[in-house]
Order: structure tokens, then sequence, then C-alpha cells
């Protein structure tokens, strides 16, 4: 079949994307419990940085500084620091999206065109996809702030 509108994309990827999203969400209510919002993320310093002493031309230097690091030219202080941004429930459900399609593409590789081998796989790409992705994610964000990351659960009381 020629996939050459977006109605033609829905009639044969459907099915396997909505069962790839619920096996996303159920994942990502397993991992995280809640709806997560987008974060952003920057490791940025101004040591080592000299700055006027006057207000207006320091709040200028700052400003150019930031974005200098944000485009990402680097000085040797920030030359190791990062910009971490995900995308929380948008980037699961973008995720999810994409193993669904996976998943069908691979049952369609196999002759398969069963309804049930479509929801099933699709259903098991959706979470697996996610939560193999959210483990590489989150031992990223603990080697950048491993402080964060001891306590899986930051409302129980310090010891």
């Amino acid at each position: 079949m020629v996939i050459s509108s977006f109605q033609a994309f829905i009639q044969v990827f459907g099915l396997s994307i909505s069962m790839s999203l619920v096996g996303g969400l159920i994942g990502h209510f397993v991992k995280n419990g809640i709806i997560e919002l987008p974060k952003l993320v920057i490791e940025y310093d101004e040591d080592g940085i000299a700055l006027s002493s006057n207000w207006l031309i320091k709040w200028i230097q700052r400003s150019y500084y930031f974005a200098i690091f944000v485009i990402g030219f680097r000085n040797h202080s920030n030359a190791k620091k990062k910009i971490f941004f995900d995308l929380g429930f948008l980037g699961d459900l973008l995720i999810a999206i994409g193993t669904g399609i996976l998943a069908k593409t691979a049952l369609s590789m196999a002759n398969t065109t069963d309804n049930f081998a479509v929801v099933s796989s699709s259903l098991l790409a959706g979470y697996a996809g996610l939560s193999y992705l959210k483990s590489k994610q989150n031992k990223e964000f603990a080697d950048l702030f491993p402080e964060e990351m001891d306590d899986p659960n930051p409302r129980t009381p310090p010891k």
C-alpha cells in the first residue's frame, strides 16, 4: 500500500499508534506516577568570568556570556557543562508513536496481518520503548545531578 496522505497513514498505522500510546501511558505512569511537564536544565556558572563593577555593563556581560554558552561556544570552566532538555509527558507520547510505527512495520515485514498481534506488539513496544529510553535518560540525569537522584522518592522525610 502506498501512503500518500495523512489519512492513508492513519488508516495503516492508526491501530498500532493508539495501542502504543496506551502502552506508553502505562509506562509513563509506572515510571513517574505523575504527568511530568517539560523541563530544561542548563549547567552554567560564572566562575572565572571577569565582570564589570557597573551593574548595567555587568548585566549586559552576563546576558552575552549566557547567550554564547547556549549557542555552544564554551570557555574552559564551562567546557564540560551541558544543556539538558526533557519533553516530559509530550516526549513520552512521541516515543510511543514511534514505537507503534516500528511495531507495525516489523509485523508487516513478517507478513502478519492479525489485529491481535498488532495490538499486543504495539502495547509492548510502547511500554518497553518508553522504559528503555527513560532508564537511559535517568542514568544521564543522574550523572549530571547525582545528589538529586539518590532518593527515588523526594517526598520521604530525611533520615
